[in-house]
């Protein structure tokens, strides 16, 4: 299907922004949201305060805790889910006033200070005008996005339909421990091929990618904080919680109770 402008009434809002440069909107995202796709000719910065967001884009999926924020590039079709439900909060901002932010869709950590600013802003920005103390405000936000750099929340996924079922099956199991030639078997494809289509539409191997697709599942787990960090190195594939630990430090720098405090 055909991504398609989303037919609600943000976008009616930037179409009839006038002198505006910053609209916000608030969902509660019930668990197992899952937004049509769409896109915005603004910035969009798409934070949830409660839960996580999957926004999924081109052939990429970004994981989005409460620590985090994505950041996406005008007309960038786009979908939303939120599988253990979130309280979304989304800032779009026109192009003119961003001209720091780059165009690079991108996770930006959300320190506290920016989380107090996302929050503010959304309560301001229905009115029909911002006085100058809301302006700085806002302002402040860009400026404190802008020093944040890229995160590591992000997976690429294989285009390439040879590979259709092997994603389908580790993106819904990350336990599954196929090795490369149990899977070169099972899709009859060579080793070689799957190993050249890793490298060529995802920059790294299958045994990377797959470790990545574990531990973006260990965070959505760590923040549902229903299971132990044993339970959840088990649960997305490793055989103890010590080599779980070292693959999330080497991924996040930091470990896994560490990260979520993390700001």
């Amino acid at each position: 299907m055909k991504p398609h402008t989303k037919p609600n009434s943000t976008n009616e809002q930037i179409a009839n922004a006038g002198d505006k440069f910053v609209i916000t909107r608030k969902i509660d995202m019930s668990a197992g949201h899952q937004g049509p796709p769409h896109h915005h000719s603004w910035y969009q910065l798409m934070y949830a305060s409660k839960g996580i967001l999957h926004v999924e884009y081109q052939n990429q999926i970004m994981l989005v805790p409460p620590q985090k924020a994505i950041w996406l590039a005008p007309n960038c079709d786009h979908d939303v889910k939120a599988p253990i439900g979130a309280k979304f909060h989304s800032l779009y901002f026109r192009p003119d006033v961003v001209s720091k932010m780059g165009d690079q869709n991108k996770v930006l950590n959300i320190t506290p200070l920016a989380r107090e600013l996302i929050l503010s802003i959304g309560n301001i920005s229905q009115k029909q005008s911002f006085d100058e103390t809301e302006q700085r405000l806002i302002q402040v936000l860009i400026d404190q996005l802008a020093l944040q750099s890229d995160n590591a929340l992000s997976l690429l996924i294989p285009s390439d339909k040879r590979l259709n079922q092997l994603v389908t099956e580790l993106m819904k199991e990350p336990s599954n421990s196929l090795s490369l030639e149990e899977w070169s078997t099972k899709l009859a494809v060579s080793s070689r091929t799957i190993t050249r289509i890793f490298n060529k539409e995802v920059g790294t191997g299958f045994k990377e990618w797959r470790q990545k697709v574990r531990l973006l599942e260990a965070v959505n787990l760590l923040e549902q904080g229903e299971m132990s960090v044993t339970d959840i190195a088990l649960e997305v594939g490793y055989q103890s919680p010590s080599a779980f630990t070292y693959a999330f430090k080497q991924m996040f720098k930091n470990n896994p109770i560490g990260y979520l405090k993390k700001t």
